[in-house]
């Protein structure tokens, strides 16, 4: 099982890499093994592509 450092860099990196993204917008906590994304994005269509990065 991966720390919780682990999972957050790992989504961190994740979101770096989809197209539509910039990881600015997108705060990224893990907390016993759960990953929270906060911000806000400026289209709709960002927002799964936050959700679905792993």
């Amino acid at each position: 099982m991966k720390s919780n450092a682990e999972l957050q860099t790992d989504i961190q990196n994740a979101i770096k890499w989809e197209p539509l993204m910039h990881a600015a917008e997108i705060g990224v906590s893990a907390e016993d093994g759960v990953v929270s994304l906060t911000g806000v994005v400026d289209s709709y269509a960002k927002k799964p592509e936050a959700e679905n990065a792993n």
